[in-house]
């Protein structure tokens, strides 16, 4: 049968259609990812990341997955995709932290989908084209729902999407179909997953009484800190006891140490001197008569209001720094202050006029704000003394070095877990770091490196294997602990006393002395933040148990032991939980199914062999 020409409401739209298929099939990796998204529920999907790429001189493989490779080229053609698609999103590039944060993404949706993979594989699973029919059908991906063409008054609409379904002159959807034939089976993993989550009718009320059954409740704190003051002694013998007892607590994966000598990237007196001359032409360009707006809108640094031309409003004694204050409060309306500076950088400041109000002077004020930025000149000469400091360090070591650049100072990471996206205790995310640190043989030195703080030289001292951390390594944390458990057992025996002290009584019956440590609270419920208390489910649940007037045992919670005493309990609205079960087992069901996919993915990647070579063909 011959086609006919496309017709109908569409016909305008016909062009704007066969464009968006163009493009679908133009970005058919873009679009798998998109509904790999949709379907497996990878949810917080963003796009893009721009590192440095070491090529493929390495290999061609990145990693593998249970012994299927992952190539260079796979991940390279997603992260160049993702990368263009951020860029054009946030009109921008991206800061080096989401760079390494986007990588690691790439790396970790791939790690799932292949291991989602294996698993259709071995059970079996095969879509119809029944089923592959009725998925196009009715339920499209999100990206498509928000096309122009398929929407009316700025809805999806069906009867739109179905018409073009239909028509035989539409082409290009077969890229859909490409797409849900591969991803179809991952949803049914997904399903049967959710199929074996149930949600009682116990569970629904309870998640319904512990938002809406409220307690109002006086209570007495023994807070171990009070005994901060007294001595408190560790033996030896102590700390050796916990760590013999709680050794699977000090477990820990491969572990470096780096030594680093740091150069921070500061203004240098050359660079204030500039921007002081720089202050001082202004001046004198506003005392001769210039605009004070225009030259604000012109030249201030300050985001917040140099588009009114400098305009702060009204502000009283008290509002702004001493300087600042100074300046604008011994000027008369009309005058231009002479150049202050603060920790902000260097001020002009115009008075526009005063009143009084509430017996409080007011200023209306604008200013011109240059800061204090380092210079070129400044961030080359850092750079060298960094390479010298290198250069040094390799023939006489850090120490030894650092005495010929006073600049710099030398600081020890102590032993860390190494991360894919290169952050590192105390240095945070420097360029070219996490590579190194992957690499290097003990006793090596980096290149320079820098991001926007200060340029860095590193050293790996150390390399330690996946085991228990030794006794040296975690004394402090474990002295700390055992400090804190003898100052709770301090406050436990201090709430006995009072306790005997109250006998059968209530805190009412308190001395004067205990009575007036007593804090009342306001009405709270099971699930939410306590004021004075926090978030202490333990303190709550027990309150939640005292019939009025009731007075509690001591209740071990979160940050000490209490003495509680009900004053009125709050019965749930019965009708209110008639109008809310339906939703509320829905989100517990949601709840449920999301925790259940993540704890399987969680388990396929324990089980699982994977090799990730990324640090090899990417610089972190």
């Amino acid at each position: 049968m011959k086609r006919r020409p496309f017709a109908g409401p569409f016909k305008k739209e016909f062009v704007s259609l066969m464009a968006l298929m163009q493009s679908l099939r133009d970005k058919t990796h873009v679009v798998m990812i998109v509904l790999v998204v949709a379907f497996i529920g990878l949810i917080g999907l963003e796009w893009g990341a721009d590192i440095t790429g070491r090529g493929a001189g390495a290999g061609d493989t990145v990693g593998s997955v249970n012994g299927v490779k992952v190539s260079y080229q796979e991940i390279r053609a997603e992260y160049d995709q993702l990368r263009q698609l951020e860029s054009e999103r946030r009109g921008g590039s991206l800061d080096e932290m989401r760079e390494r944060q986007l990588l690691d993404e790439i790396w970790n949706r791939r790690v799932e989908f292949l291991l989602i993979k294996e698993q259709i594989e071995k059970r079996g699973i095969k879509v119809t084209d029944g089923e592959l029919i009725e998925a196009i059908r009715m339920t499209p991906p999100e990206f498509l729902k928000t096309q122009e063409i398929f929407q009316t008054e700025g809805r999806f609409d069906q009867a739109k999407y179905l018409q073009v379904l239909n028509n035989p002159n539409v082409q290009g959807l077969e890229v859909i179909e490409e797409q849900y034939r591969t991803l179809l089976p991952s949803q049914k993993v997904v399903d049967r997953l959710n199929g074996i989550v149930r949600v009682t009718e116990q569970e629904v009320r309870r998640a319904f009484l512990d938002q809406n059954e409220n307690v109002s409740v006086k209570y007495l704190f023994f807070d171990p800190n009070g005994f901060s003051g007294d001595p408190v002694a560790v033996s030896e013998q102590e700390i050796r006891a916990y760590y013999d007892k709680n050794k699977t607590e000090f477990e820990q994966d491969k572990r470096i140490r780096l030594e680093y000598a740091m150069l921070a990237k500061r203004p240098s007196a050359a660079d204030s001197l500039r921007v002081q001359r720089q202050v001082e032409d202004l001046h004198q360009l506003l005392i001769g008569g210039a605009d004070f707006e225009k030259l604000a809108r012109s030249f201030s640094e300050d985001p917040s209001n140099a588009s009114r031309g400098g305009d702060l409003g009204f502000f009283k004694r008290g509002d702004m720094v001493a300087p600042f204050e100074a300046a604008a409060f011994g000027t008369e309306p009309g005058q231009v202050a002479a150049p202050v500076q603060t920790q902000f950088g260097w001020h002009i400041v115009k008075v526009e006029e005063k009143k009084t109000e509430n017996d409080e002077e007011q200023v209306r004020a604008r200013h011109i704000l240059l800061k204090t930025a380092i210079g070129q000149e400044t961030l080359s000469g850092l750079r060298k003394k960094a390479q010298s400091l290198l250069d040094k360090a390799r023939d006489t070591g850090f120490q030894e070095a650092a005495k010929s650049v006073p600049e710099a100072s030398i600081e020890n990471t102590g032993y860390f877990a190494e991360r894919t996206d290169g952050f590192m205790p105390r240095l945070g995310y420097v360029m070219g770091a996490g590579s190194f640190a992957a690499s290097a043989a003990p006793g090596d030195y980096s290149e320079v490196f820098e991001n926007d703080n200060a340029f860095y030289v590193l050293r790996l001292v150390d390399r330690k294997e996946k085991g228990v951390q030794e006794l040296a390594e975690v004394k402090t944390v474990i002295e700390s602990q055992l400090t804190r458990e003898k100052r709770m057992e301090k406050a436990r025996m201090e709430g006995e006393r009072v306790k005997t002290l109250m006998g059968s009584g209530s805190l009412d019956n308190l001395p004067v002395s205990e009575a007036a440590k007593v804090v009342t609270l306001e009405p709270f419920a099971r699930q939410g933040f306590i004021p004075g208390v926090g978030q202490d489910v333990v303190f709550a649940s027990a309150a939640l148990k005292l019939s009025s007037g009731q007075v509690s045992g001591l209740v071990k919670g979160e940050r000490g032991y209490y003495l509680i005493q009900a004053i009125d309990r709050i019965p749930a609205d019965e009708a209110a939980y008639a109008a809310q079960k339906t939703s509320i087992r829905d989100n517990l069901m949601l709840q449920k199914q999301n925790q259940l996919y993540t704890d399987w993915v969680a388990e396929l990647r324990e089980k699982a062999v994977i090799e990730n070579n990324m640090g090899k063909f990417f610089v972190y």
